[in-house]
């Protein structure tokens, strides 16, 4: 008996300090390690610092979605312009970029078709719906309050691209 309830607290105790972790979690994880696991050399290092950064320390930058994605790409080593290189730059307005070159860990400017149509910035991570151009973003509110977190875009006007390069 004595060893069932030892049994018992020890699972209990288990239960508590593993309900303690602050890691955060995101119901696209699945598609975000595909994502990773399916990219090209540049955009590994990229997809798994955001992750990093947004999920498994939670980091919050001062400033907007372009502060937090610039954080990401300084911190993957991808800042300057010996670094990166623009593979489409359109405006905002019109001349947008064709789905067929964004690459997984992408930097993507595009128009926030779910919020009044402003500008945003965010790391391309996966396709859900190609034909319809709804993508896995990893996305940042601004205002420094709360981590990036995956979510769903319209990329129907993206009129910038940035990537890393080796």
């Amino acid at each position: 008996m004595l060893k069932i309830k030892i049994y018992l607290l020890l699972l209990i105790m288990i239960l508590l300090f593993s309900s303690c972790s602050s890691r955060r979690t995101t119901p696209y994880i699945r598609t975000v390690n595909n994502a990773i696991l399916f990219a090209s050399p540049e955009g590994k290092i990229v997809l798994r610092t955001a992750h990093n950064m947004a999920y498994d320390k939670s980091v919050v930058v001062r400033g907007s979605c372009w502060n937090y994605i610039n954080a990401i790409y300084k911190k993957a080593g991808f800042n300057g312009y010996k670094k990166s290189k623009i593979i489409f730059k359109g405006s905002k307005r019109g001349s947008y970029a064709d789905q067929k070159i964004i690459q997984r860990g992408d930097w993507l400017y595009y128009v926030n078709y779910s919020y009044h149509n402003v500008g945003h910035s965010g790391i391309f991570v996966a396709w859900m719906n190609y034909s319809k151009k709804k993508a896995l973003m990893l996305s940042y509110k601004g205002s420094g309050r709360v981590p990036a977190r995956y979510k769903i875009y319209n990329l129907s006007g993206v009129y910038r691209i940035k990537r890393g390069k080796i």
